[in-house]
């Protein structure tokens, strides 16, 4: 396990050099993001899950662990909301410090930091946090940005084809298809090869990109973020803890369910949030600078989280 903790840092390590050389400047470490998330990530999806023995359980839990994170998120956005009210922030902020600390970045970081602690059958796992990422965000989410409820039926079929045309969670749909109906079988191994070589790359270039981005950012100016740093710790400590204590009372015996389901909460806010705020609400400014201090603390909570599963579980 040491040795997969030393792959995470230092794959992290070798993006921040980068960075510092010149050789990953903004404009090119955000196009390198795009690729991990329209081509790596969806790869690695759909070679990952139609290649495992998929059945009804496993499809339950899988729906199962979608429902608890989005829950999860949900609860926590409440809480940070009235975190916030004692805090006297400015109100105009809640609905965005609601969304932003709840969110999991459950696609760019979490597929590929459970690829290296657990494997392919733990990225099966966490793919559900992909699809609930999306419901979340774009149904829940942006109502709250806008302060609006959902609207009728017209309303409610833009937003699922935002979610089902999303590429992870298409991604996620064709690997259960293919697994569940046992067409892999009939897809060329030349096209799974291909599919999983190009995956292999979601899990080095996402955390080369976390390690350019940290450079790019200019961590010492982040620390003039007192407000962004409040909320970050409050999210990156207090929402894998409760988790952890809940997970304690929930009777399941499969490990790994727990365990990916504590790394899921101990993720960083999405990347997409800020995006969202800046077209929807108010508040990017501190919606990103949040995502940075969460992405880096993470660094922190999620290798912690792996070992505090390794106990508990």
């Amino acid at each position: 396990m040491y040795g997969q903790f030393f792959l995470l840092f230092a794959l992290i390590i070798v993006g921040y050099y980068c960075n510092k050389k010149g050789w990953l400047n903004r404009e090119t470490n955000k196009n390198m993001s795009g690729m991990v998330m329209h081509v790596m990530i969806p790869a690695m999806l759909i070679s990952t899950i139609a290649t495992l023995p998929v059945n009804d359980r496993i499809l339950l839990v899988f729906l199962i662990m979608a429902a608890a994170q989005i829950v999860a998120m949900i609860l926590f956005g409440l809480l940070v909301r009235l975190y916030a009210r004692f805090r006297k922030q400015d109100k105009r902020l809640y609905p965005m410090l609601d969304i932003t600390v709840a969110s999991l970045n459950t696609g760019f970081l979490g597929l590929p930091v459970t690829q290296i602690f657990f494997g392919s059958e733990g990225v099966l796992y966490m793919s559900a946090g992909v699809l609930s990422l999306n419901l979340y965000l774009w149904i829940y989410g942006v109502c709250v940005i806008e302060n609006k409820k959902i609207g009728g039926a017209k309303e409610a079929v833009k937003t699922a084809k935002k979610v089902l045309l999303n590429p992870n969670c298409m991604s996620v749909v064709i690997g259960m298809v293919l697994a569940l109906t046992g067409a892999v079988a009939v897809v060329p191994m030349a096209a799974i090869s291909f599919l999983k070589k190009l995956g292999d790359l979601a899990t080095p270039l996402s955390l080369i990109y976390i390690g350019a981005l940290a450079g790019d950012s200019g961590i010492s100016s982040l620390f003039k973020e007192k407000v962004a740093l409040e909320f970050s710790v409050l999210k990156m400590i207090l929402m894998p803890a409760l988790a952890a204590v809940l997970l304690l009372f929930i009777p399941v015996d499969l490990a790994l369910i727990k365990s990916v389901f504590l790394l899921s909460m101990a993720l960083p806010s999405a990347i997409v949030v800020p995006m969202m705020v800046e077209q929807y609400g108010y508040g990017e400014k501190l919606s990103s600078d949040i995502v940075l201090w969460t992405t880096f603390i993470s660094m922190l909570t999620m290798p912690a989280c792996v070992w505090i599963a390794g106990i508990l579980y």
